[in-house]
């Protein structure tokens, strides 16, 4: 079989024939000939204008940093919370493995759409076959992205039942019915990008879809869906912070403590802001998809690297403290003591607000 076609040209083979049979049928051109190639906008410029354009290198940038950031912030959580004495291993953090491996798969698989599915081109550089690709993987990753949102927040919820448990069982309850919350929106993605269409195979395969005898027909609005999944992120997210700010008012302990720990959740409007800009993006991707959803993609991965990052927050800043600490008391010794006292000076221990956020 010989190489592919680009999308706007006639198809090369019999394999850019069904999926560009499938790509029709998607688009609504149902009696239109797939040998004569598909005809998504924009078209290509005449040769004299055209100029090959890639965004590429800043997805992939992009990638690189955000699974750079969520390795060393939750390595370094669940290290503290396996490997230190004073750190109890909890819920939370076993909710956190699922989540920062769905997290990482999320960008892992950005960089395979980028590498064979042509993702960051417009769509006339973009050949049937790596369209296929693309639309393969592209149908998983929004799968995922909901899944590694779920868990986050069920971590952070898993958490917030750790200080809930100071106060009364009624904030238990209001806990556990958010984690209910979320088992369903981890399930509902799975449900909606499984049974999207009928049947559900021609959902990711477009070579599939084109050899149907008839076209595969809408099971789901994917509208209602988009709309129903980013409706539950936002208002979750809402909810949690709200909780959580009630919660830390009635808690009682310092107020250096109460101030550190809601600064570190304030850090969860990040994760609100990007689900906000996500669904807003999606706006722009009726034209030449491949090549305006970056901006889609950046959200996203603010969502998830933010969310990680707020999950873990209250287990890092008690690092933070205790540095404080010993810098403040190595800087105290040697001024009032002398450098020749330094050895007998008393070791600053971990303060009772770090002793708080670690024990959990």
């Amino acid at each position: 079989m010989g190489p592919s076609a680009f999308i706007g040209q006639p198809a090369a083979n019999q394999e850019d024939y069904w999926i560009a049979k499938g790509l029709l049928q998607s688009i609504g051109m149902v009696g239109a000939d797939p040998w004569k190639g598909v005809p998504m906008p924009p078209r290509r410029p005449p040769p004299e204008l055209y100029r090959f354009e890639s965004r590429a290198p800043t997805l992939v940038t992009a990638y690189a940093i955000s699974m750079t950031l969520m390795i060393t912030i939750t390595l370094t959580r669940l290290g503290l919370r396996a490997f230190s004495k004073r750190i109890r291993w909890g819920l939370d953090d076993t909710l956190m493995i699922f989540a920062f491996a769905l997290a990482l798969t999320w960008p892992a698989l950005g960089l395979a759409c980028v590498t064979y599915g042509g993702d960051g081109k417009h769509m006339y550089d973009v050949t049937y076959q790596q369209y296929r690709v693309f639309k393969y993987i592209g149908s998983i990753r929004s799968i995922i992205f909901y899944e590694a949102v779920a868990f986050i927040k069920m971590s952070i919820i898993a958490f917030n039942m750790r200080l809930t448990g100071l106060t009364s069982r009624r904030w238990m309850i209001v806990h556990w019915t958010l984690m209910s919350l979320m088992v369903v929106f981890a399930i509902l993605p799975i449900f909606f990008g499984v049974f999207l269409l009928d049947p559900p195979r021609a959902r990711f395969d477009l070579v599939f879809a084109g050899k149907l005898d008839t076209p595969p027909k809408m099971a789901i609005d994917i509208f209602a869906t988009s709309y129903t999944l980013i409706g539950i992120h936002v208002t979750s997210d809402v909810l949690l912070l709200g909780f959580f700010g009630i919660v830390l008012w009635k808690l009682q302990m310092s107020w250096a403590i109460k101030l550190r720990l809601f600064l570190v959740f304030a850090f969860g409007a990040l994760s609100f802001a990007a689900a906000v800009k996500w669904q807003l993006a999606q706006k722009t991707l009726k034209v030449d998809p491949l090549w305006h959803h970056s901006n889609q993609i950046a959200w996203s991965l603010v969502d998830l690297t933010a969310g990680l990052t707020v999950a873990s927050l209250p287990v890092l800043s008690s690092l933070f403290v205790l540095a404080f600490n010993s810098i403040k008391g190595s800087l105290r010794s040697y001024s009032f003591t002398g450098a020749s006292s330094r050895n007998t000076a008393p070791r600053s221990g971990p303060s009772s607000e770090a002793g708080f956020i670690v024990s959990g």
